[in-house]
């Protein structure tokens, strides 16, 4: 008899951790198992925030995701070449960014490993905090 009343008392706490677990689960394989890619083509940046709004700094250039993990920013006549790649790091979806050889002090700021807010066929949203004065770096592209 003592050992019925033992099991309805551990009973609930039983039930309670199969519910914790259960959910715990659930997040795990919705959050930042599943990495998102680009849509192929071009994209302009629409707002970039590197310490202070750079937005006219880049509205000239357009850049082209290739499926493939490519990367081509253009400027008028000139072109640079890069990589971009998805992950997890930190319990979190990044974006990395990596250009090849010279460029521009601009497209050097883009080459980060950036938080992905938001990914859609028409619009990216990355964030980067800094980790030596703790500032966000913020940048938007909409695909053209």
């Amino acid at each position: 008899m003592k050992s019925i009343k033992s099991l309805w008392a551990v009973l609930p706490l039983l039930v309670l951790s199969l519910f914790a677990c259960h959910k715990s689960d659930d997040n795990s394989n919705n959050n930042n198992n599943n990495t998102t890619t680009p849509a192929a083509g071009q994209w302009k940046i629409t707002y970039f925030f590197d310490k202070v709004d750079e937005t006219s700094s880049v509205a000239s250039f357009t850049f082209d995701f290739g499926s493939n993990g490519s990367l081509t920013a253009t400027n008028g006549s000139q072109t640079w070449s890069g990589a971009w790649q998805t992950g997890v790091d930190d319990s979190a979806n990044k974006f990395v960014i990596s250009f090849n050889g010279s460029v521009p002090s601009v497209l050097e700021d883009l080459a980060e490993d950036w938080h992905i807010v938001k990914m859609e066929d028409t619009f990216m949203h990355f964030e980067h905090t800094s980790g030596g004065n703790g500032g966000t770096d913020i940048v938007k592209f909409t695909k053209i």
